[in-house]
Order: C-alpha cells, then sequence, then structure tokens
C-alpha cells in the first residue's frame, strides 16, 4: 500500500537571498509572466539580487517564500511522481498549501499575500518571542498577567510544540510578560521581527484583508487541507476565506496540526527553504521527516515512497 504522503509549507523567517538558485531555470521560466503579471514589482529578481533591505520587507517576503516553496513543490512532484495525501503550512505557508491543492491561481495568491504583508506592516509596531521549555498554561497566565496590568495585548501567536510557544502583542506588554516568564525560569528569545502576527494587533490588517479576500475566487482544495486557525481539515471553499481571516488574530495551532499528521504516521515532506518544520515535526514526534533543503532529498525519499 503507498506511504500517506503530507505536504507542509514554511512561513516567514525560512526565506534567504538565492533561495532560487537550486531550482531548474526551465521551471522558473514557465511562470515567470504569471509571477511579472501578479505583483507591480521584479520578485525573481529581488530573490536573486536583492538587495536585502527590499527583501526583507513583510510584502516582499511574503510572496517570496510563496513563490520558492511552490517551485519546489512542482519540482518534486513531477520528479517522484508524486502526489499528496495531505497539505498544510505553517502561518503564510498556509496559502502555499492551497495553492498546491489548487484552490488558488499562483497570481491571486502572489497578489494576496504580498497585500498580507503590506497590511501587517501597517500594523502598531510590536514584539515577538519564542518561550522555550515551558508549560502552555503558564505562557498563556503570564500573557494575561502582563495585558491585565498595561491594558495591552500580550497573547500566545504560535503553538509550534510542547517545548515552543511564540507569544506576540505589543512591545512594552510582550516585554513585561518575558519579564514573568523569566521569574519562573523560562527561557525566551526575542525574534527578529516588528510585525506582531497572530494576535489583535493584526484587528485593523484583518479587515482591510478580508475585503481583499472577498474579490479572490477560491476553489474546493484538491487535497486534504488542514488550517491554522482551528487546525481543522478543509474541505470545501466556503470555509477558507473565514479561516484566513482568523488567522491573522488567531494563534497558528501547529501542535493540533501535527497530531492529525501523526495519526497517519506516514511520510512527512517539508517543501521550502530551510529546514524549520522539520525541526517542529520532530518536536512533534513525527517520524520519517524529509526536507526538500536537504542536499540528498529525492534520493533519500525514494529510498521509502
Amino acid at each position: 500500500m503507498p506511504r500517506h504522503i503530507t505536504i507542509a509549507f514554511p512561513g516567514q523567517g525560512s526565506q534567504y537571498l538565492g533561495m532560487l538558485n537550486d531550482l531548474p531555470v526551465n521551471l522558473i521560466n514557465v511562470f515567470k509572466d504569471q509571477v511579472f503579471e501578479a505583483l507591480d514589482f521584479d520578485l525573481i529578481d529581488i530573490i536573486n539580487n536583492g538587495p536585502e533591505e527590499n527583501f526583507n520587507k513583510t510584502s516582499v517576503t511574503q510572496p517570496a517564500i510563496l513563490l520558492a516553496s511552490f517551485l519546489e513543490y512542482k519540482s518534486i512532484t513531477e520528479k517522484l511522481h508524486i502526489e499528496p495525501d495531505l497539505v498544510c503550512g505553517h502561518s503564510l505557508g498556509e496559502y502555499t498549501a492551497l495553492l498546491a491543492a489548487e484552490s488558488l491561481t499562483l497570481q491571486d495568491a502572489l497578489n494576496l499575500v504580498n497585500k498580507r504583508g503590506s497590511f501587517m506592516e501597517d500594523s502598531p509596531k510590536g514584539s515577538m518571542y519564542a518561550i522555550l521549555n515551558t508549560d502552555f498554561e503558564l505562557v498563556e497566565k503570564c500573557c494575561l498577567m502582563a495585558t491585565s496590568e498595561l491594558d495591552k495585548i500580550s497573547a500566545p501567536a504560535n503553538i509550534n510544540s510542547n517545548n515552543q510557544v511564540v507569544i506576540s502583542g505589543d512591545i512594552d506588554a510582550v516585554e513585561l510578560s518575558v519579564k514573568y516568564l523569566k521569574e519562573r525560569g523560562s527561557k525566551c528569545v526575542k525574534l527578529n521581527v516588528s510585525v506582531a502576527s497572530h494576535c489583535k494587533l493584526m484587528n485593523k490588517a484583518a479587515k482591510n484583508f478580508k475585503n481583499i479576500l472577498n474579490d479572490v475566487y477560491i476553489s474546493d482544495p484538491k487535497y486534504n487541507l488542514i488550517n491554522n486557525f482551528d487546525a481543522k481539515l478543509i474541505t470545501n471553499s466556503s470555509e477558507i476565506k473565514e479561516k484566513l481571516y482568523k488567522q491573522l488574530i488567531n494563534p497558528v495551532q501547529w501542535v493540533n496540526i501535527m497530531k492529525h499528521v501523526k495519526d497517519h504516521d506516514g511520510i512527512f515532506i517539508e517543501c521550502g527553504p530551510k529546514k524549520v518544520l522539520s525541526g517542529l515535526a520532530k518536536a512533534n514526534d513525527i517520524n520519517n521527516i524529509y526536507s526538500t533543503s536537504s542536499v540528498d532529498f529525492i534520493n533519500e525519499i525514494k529510498k521509502i515512497l
């Protein structure tokens, strides 16, 4: 019996300049015109040549990661003659999953994440920290204490594993949460971001983005797809827009997504730049983890297919 295949797509933070270099030039050329038509800047040139200041703008980074991950997906599925049984993505990666599942066209997906990034850039400045080796209940408690004391936002944003929760919100409220957590023995690592994703600081961005979403045609996914908002399977297009809107202002439920993946005991493929999701899969006790960023990925995966 064929192995169950999950393909997962990374989110913001996995990008690096030149991340298209290992992809076939003829594959990039197939989609080049669609990329030019979707955006009012030369995304492929920025990915290849920078400058880094432009590349790291959220409105540029998001379509850049989506494009790199999607092209990798097209490359590996053609080389290996495989189709996924399940697709998912971390935060931004959910849009790549929708693209892979043929719910979105490439042009619409690029345009959406570019607009999403722009609205996020225009949101109030915030802060994010990764909290390590701390019970979720304690993380949530310290965020609530800081929120109550300052009447500002601090909340869990990415529930990545039992050993890692990312918090997000107003700078001073997040710093106070971190103070409380450190007093209780937690290790806290500040993330190099100015945008506080997946919390109520994104309220205005989410409302503006919802208006854009309403004008985009989204079809039923070709493959099973798990969303970030409630970690449930989406089987029809009517649910997708509401879940994408809610995703911006609520935490990513990655632990619960990984529980669903683990139930299948199949093959987990991280498709896109770097190996962030492979590390999180391992932290969630997933087996048979493969990353397209591995030098010998194709030969490694062939052995188990």
